[in-house]
């Protein structure tokens, strides 16, 4: 098997796909044979012959198996496993005669996967062999050290002792970080040992060993006091005189370290160790290992930036300096560099994890919480120094890539790198002790001049966000960390710590706060950023920087909106970014309009608060001198600030041509429009004029367009107080957005504006709210003049293009004119006006036609209906999707807006709506009826036209027809389908299938409006369609749908349809059985008799099929989160058949023939329906099909039936025992979720327990 293995790797990596493809398939179906575990074995034999790659990819294939498959092997195939994995990784690197220079000459992929074999086996083997793999780990050691001391520099010797060391370490870990993945009784028998023996045995007892080792590798490899020496580069540090830095081997012993302070023997804790437990085995180790963050690589110096101008992704965190490929191609400074931030990466994780909230507490033996106060006020003290010197060199390093057009993202400097990492130590800090950072408490003091220390930490964090606000991993954690500390009651604070005053903590990190918020340099759009990522950026900005600015608003109230109108708005600031990296955003010529937008950023991210404090949101909130002198201030800032964002001698204004600050603006301009629209000196109308203008301006059009409509909803009194000021305002407003079309032949397609449509829309809909806010004949008047260029407009495009083209409507003409449909739907949307709808309700025709021919909406409709007819009668237009939905949104509005005022459209409407179903069926169109029937009913009652209810009849027949097409072209796809076994033929003629029935919906999209349509018949126009030919049908195009699409919405609207159906047919069959006994209230009878006799023929003629459709749907199509209401529709089929029990005139002792024949509906559909008989025979409800007679029985008894038909449980079969009881309502949907989900294989046969009993 070992040749067949390496022949199938052979082919598997070699050129040929086909051959490829087989050598896959072999080696899937090999893989988990008994005969992979000797050929991969072979295959890692350092003498088998097998290249690196056939060797690397049977170690793997032998990881995977010894995961999957070691608890079936037994005791003693594991541990000759186990043996075998640590010979193979010994005769790599510790060959007996070999020297150290055979673990050098090792490839170190092969090395690595063999060592993480062998750590995953000694782990899953339990302390014996764990032992074993222990002691290797130490030999690599032991040697690694002795070639690394009597090694020349730069040997071959040397160099092999630092392979092996790097191996020990990595063993280390990975055995760490496998025991920590185990089950916990087996992760607690390796951590722990033997309880009895004091723990002896256990890799806990072993933690101090490692702990020593790694705090010998940071001596031995530069590591040792990096804190105190490291200030002047790698080349001072470490002259001759001390010991050359080996950046692999440091960032090694740190992820060793690490994964064995995280060791838990739990594994609910976040580390086996705490902060003060390490200082007892290891005094100030945590210290020295946060120094190592001021290691540079020999060569450099601290203000300059050593790493290349081509960004290198820096190596996966974790990763060892070794891994595949990570020193291809680069230089041994690069090189460098990705060993040096993943040493920065694992000396984070360490301290993070032993500081931050995962942590633990010593045990009293060790000190208890006092040894870890003091070790912690430590570690802060050194992230205090550490800041304190990484800052200065960070910000230069910055600074100096920013000068050669790069940023920090990608990758970044060594001394932003690991400025970021302490300040992610130091938010760990903060969240796991914020209240005693915040108060200068326990946490924070470590002896005298505790609480102070507290106050450094803070100090030292804002000090690194001022050196680099512009690198947004360090913003992130910096934000977090202040976050934290504003968790804790300003009265409880440090004094430092709290308050607004000029000069602390939360005046001061303004600065830097605008520098992290701001656009990178040299900004122009993000198709061209290549330095940030714009989902990371925009989610910093609105949630993290969000939140930290509300924070330092209820520190420093108007003092934080005054530093920003100020910032915004003067020509040299005192605002700026802070730091070495120059002003908000940093050098460059475009610094201004940056630093600008970042200040419009920050007030708009506290537009929440400052409008409540200017404006006062509740009735006395302002009657106080405090908060009446606040609102006062903050009206007149913003006061200043809009004046200067609209005016064209504002300083803002001047600086808008930029898209992005333009589009800054207009956002700041919709947040807080409330206060445009309520202060009488806002520059209301100049902020208008400004939105219009930035419409033209591509990143801030949509931002403009929803400015402009806030604005135009909440200053409506301001704007509709001067008759003369809607007129110019929508003059100029529509010429941005449905400018007249340009004559010439083709001026009417050629004439389309830019902006989107929902932007257009954005604006038409706010004009259009100004409009109903005016009376109705001023309304009128206005909404006229929004409708005539819209329809000039769609009556130019359909001329022009239609000429142009020779009678057919291109392409781009269809889509201009449903834009332009949308727009008119736009206007009519909010005409209400609902004193014509009351009129038009209280009175007949007459009322009605004088309500109609007064309605505003209609009257604006009267405008529009010429085109609209036009457009309705032609078949191109009819018969595009974009066209006809428009069409059909804005009848849709129009009947909405009218309401009862609208009953005399209802005739013409009813026949364009024909048209459009004739044309091409789009589902758009029976949403329209199914408004109608909403609004109107079945259209029999005064003030209809005479025509108004046999137009609507014959309007729902035309709908059931299009629906009987469109489930018999579905049908057809579904057999076509079925037809072919491969599923590129089927779908083919799937395709060909449905190509019968052109429709602009596909079949279930109609299949859902169509049944949301006859359920708006059920519930308001019941006679309409209980008279209607087409009922039959839709019971059956619903239990069609049921099993046979999968789709939840026309799955959900089949439901309610059938459960309203069935809700009637209860409540009329009620009725009769009262009336028949003599207890009618007298009222008038919810459905008439013919009517009921009507509804009773049809479900005892679609009864079987119905059954068998729900219970269908349920064990298999219907969507899982649609179960509840399949078991209402069940319920209400009960329901019927209880109402139908002792029914005059029924069959079965005086029940209704429904209820007589429910019962054997229900058992034959088990027994005779394909797919609900293979269900029993299967097994899958049960043995012998026992859980879906059990399921029958509850239904059953939910149907109120006989102890006779119900019969006797399963479990008391054999008894006299009573039936089952009625379940709740509540009860029966658990009960039809829980054997719905055991009969489609998604839950076990437990679920049906409850149900027995």
């Amino acid at each position: 098997m070992v040749e067949q293995l390496k022949a199938a790797l052979v082919a598997f990596f070699g050129q040929d796909p086909a051959q490829q493809h087989v050598a896959n398939l072999w080696l899937n179906n090999f893989s988990p044979t008994p005969e992979a575990w000797g050929a991969a074995l072979a295959l890692v034999e350092p003498g088998s012959g097998a290249t690196l790659e056939q060797a690397f990819f049977a170690a793997n294939m032998l990881a995977t198996k010894t995961r999957n498959e070691w608890g079936r092997l037994s005791q003693q195939q594991r541990a000759e496993l186990t043996e075998a994995y640590l010979a193979k990784l010994r005769g790599l690197v510790l060959a007996p005669g070999a020297g150290p220079a055979a673990a050098a000459a090792a490839p170190p992929q092969l090395v690595d996967r063999l060592s993480l074999l062998a750590a995953s086996a000694a782990a899953l083997g339990g302390a014996g062999p764990a032992a074993a793999y222990l002691g290797l780990a130490h030999e690599a050691a032991v040697a690694g050290k002795a070639a690394l001391g009597a090694g020349a520099p730069g040997s071959a010797e040397q160099a092999g002792g630092e392979a092996l060391l790097r191996l020990s370490l990595l063993m280390l870990q990975q055995l760490a970080e496998e025991a920590d993945e185990l089950d916990r009784p087996r992760r607690q028998s390796l951590v722990v040992g033997d309880p009895a023996a004091g723990g002896a045995g256990g890799l806990a007892a072993q933690r101090a060993g490692v702990v020593g080792l790694v705090r010998e590798v940071l001596g031995s490899c530069g590591g040792a006091g990096a804190g105190a020496g490291a200030s002047g580069g790698g080349a001072d540090a470490h002259g001759a005189a001390g010991p050359p830095l080996r950046l692999g081997l440091l960032a090694a012993a740190v992820r060793c370290g690490g994964a064995w302070v995280r060791l838990d023997d739990s594994g609910a804790a976040g580390c086996g160790m705490s902060p003060g437990e390490l200082e007892a085995v290891s005094p100030g180790l945590l210290p020295a290992l946060l120094g190592l963050l001021a290691l540079r690589p020999p060569g450099s110096s601290s203000g300059s930036a050593p790493h290349s101008q081509q960004h290198t992704p820096s190596p996966t965190p974790g990763g060892t300096p070794h891994a595949p490929g990570s020193a291809s191609g680069s230089g041994p400074g690069q090189q460098q560099q990705q060993q040096l931030a993943a040493l920065q990466q694992a000396v984070g994780d360490l301290a993070a994890d032993l500081l931050g909230p995962g942590g633990r507490t010593a045990a009293a033996a060790a000190g208890g919480e006092a040894a870890d106060v003091a070790a912690a006020a430590a570690a802060v003290r050194a992230l205090v120094a550490l800041v304190a010197q990484l800052g200065p060199a960070a910000a230069a390093e910055a600074a100096a890539a920013a000068a050669r057009g790069l940023g920090t993202g990608l990758d970044p400097p060594p001394g932003v790198g690991a400025l970021t990492v302490a300040v992610r130590v130091a938010g760990a800090v903060a969240e796991r002790n914020a209240g005693e950072l915040a108060t200068g408490g326990p946490a924070a003091a470590g002896g005298p001049g505790g609480c102070e220390l507290a106050v450094q930490l803070a100090q030292a964090v804002l000090a690194a966000l001022g050196a680099c606000p512009a690198h947004l991993p360090l913003a992130e954690t910096a934000c977090d960390y202040f976050l934290a500390l504003n968790c804790t009651p300003t009265a409880a604070r440090h004094p430092a710590l709290g308050g607004g005053a000029p000069g602390g903590l939360w005046s001061a990190l303004l600065g830097p706060l605008l520098g992290a918020v701001a656009y990178p340099p040299g900004f122009s759009g993000w198709e061209e950023e290549t330095e940030v990522d714009e989902e990371a950026f925009h989610r910093f900005r609105e949630q993290q920087a969000a939140d930290l600015l509300e924070s330092m608003y209820g520190q420093c109230r108007a003092g934080l909106a005054a530093a920003l109108v100020e910032g915004a708005t003067a020509s040299s600031s005192g605002v700026n970014g802070g730091g070495a990296n120059g002003a908000a955003a940093g050098g460059g010529g475009d610094a201004a309009w940056r630093r600008v937008e970042a200040a419009l950023f920050c007030l708009r991210a506290i537009h929440l608060p400052v409008k409540a404090a200017a404006l006062g949101g509740r009735a006395g909130e302002l009657d106080t001198p405090a908060a009446a002198s606040q609102s006062a201030e903050l009206q007149a800032l913003l006061g200043r600030l809009f004046t200067d964002v609209c005016s064209p001698s504002g300083r803002v204004y001047g600086l808008l041509p930029h898209p992005w600050l333009c589009q800054a603006a207009c956002r700041l301009i919709a947040d807080y429009a409330a206060w445009f629209g309520k202060a009488p000196d806002a520059p209301l109308q100049p902020a208008l004029a400004l939105l219009l203008q930035a419409l033209s301006v591509r990143p801030a059009a949509a931002a403009a367009a929803q400015a402009f409509r806030n604005l135009c909803v909440r200053g409506a009194d301001r704007l509709t107080a001067d008759p003369a000021t809607l007129p110019a305002l929508a003059a100029a407003a529509m010429s941005a957005v449905a400018p007249p079309p340009a004559p010439g032949l083709n001026g009417g397609v050629a004439a389309a504006v830019a902006l989107e449509p929902e932007q257009r829309a954005a604006v038409v809909e706010g004009l259009a709210r100004l409009a109903a806010s005016l009376p109705a004949a001023q309304g009128a008047e206005a909404g006229r003049a929004l409708m005539a260029p819209c329809v000039a407009r769609a009556q130019s495009i359909a001329t022009a293009a239609a000429a142009a083209s020779g009678g057919r409507l291109s392409p781009a003409a269809l889509s201009a004119l449903a834009a332009e449909l949308g727009l008119m739907s736009a206007v009519v949307r909010f005409l209400e006006f609902p004193q014509f709808a009351q009129a038009a309700a209280g009175g007949g025709e007459a009322a009605a036609a004088a309500a109609a021919e007064a309605h505003p909406a209609l009257q604006v409709l009267q405008v529009a209906w010429p085109v609209l007819a036009a457009v309705a009668s032609e078949p191109q237009c009819a018969a595009d999707p974009g066209v006809a939905e428009a069409l059909c949104e804005l009848y849709k509005r129009s009947l909405l807006c009218a309401k009862q005022a609208g009953r005399l459209l209802l005739p013409p409407l009813l026949g364009s709506l024909g048209g459009l179903l004739a044309a091409r069926p789009h589902a758009a169109a029976f949403e329209v009826l199914a408004a109608a029937v909403e609004l109107y009913g079945d259209c029999g009652g005064p003030g209809h036209a005479p025509e108004a209810a046999a137009r609507l009849a014959c309007a729902l027949e035309g709908c059931g027809g299009v629906m009987a097409a469109a489930m018999a072209a579905h049908g057809a796809a579904q057999a076509a389908r079925l037809q072919h076994d491969d599923e590129a033929a089927a779908n083919a003629a799937a395709a060909n299938a449905l190509a019968a029935f052109p429709a602009s919906s596909s079949p279930g999209e109609l299949a859902a409006a169509f049944l949301a349509l006859a359920d708006r018949c059920l519930l308001f126009g019941r006679p309409l369609l209980l008279r209607a030919a087409c009922l039959p049908g839709c019971v059956e195009w619903a239990c069609g749908v049921l099993t046979g699409m999968r789709e939840r919405e026309p799955a959900a609207a089949a439901l309610s349809f059938l459960t309203h159906l069935l809700s009637a047919a209860t409540r009329a069959t009620q009725e009769a059985a009262q009336a028949a006994a003599g207890g009618g209230g007298g009222g008038q009878p919810d459905m008439a008799p013919e009517l009921r006799a009507r509804l009773d023929a049809l479900l005892l003629s679609a009864g079987p099929r119905l059954t068998c459709s729900l219970l269908v749907a349920g064990t298999d199509t219907c969507p899982r989160t649609l179960l509840r209401p399949l078991a209402g529709a069940l319920h209400g089929l009960m329901q019927l058949a209880a109402a139908g029990a002792g029914a005059e005139g029924g069959g079965g002792g005086g029940d209704s023939q429904l209820r007589a024949a429910l019962p054997g509906w229900l058992r034959e559909a088990w027994s005779a329906h394909k797919p609900l008989a293979d269900l029993v025979s299967g097994g899958r409800v049960g043995e012998g099909g026992r859980h879906a007679l059990r399921f029958t029985q509850l239904l059953l008894a939910a149907g109120a039936y006989p102890p006779g038909v119900v019969g006797p449980s399963a479990a008391a079969a054999s008894s006299a025992a009573a039936p089952p009881k009625p379940l709740p309502r509540g009860r029966l949907d658990c009960l039809v979720a829980d054997f719905c989900g055991l009969a489609r294989g998604e839950a076990s046969e437990d679920v049906m327990v409850a149900y027995d009993m």
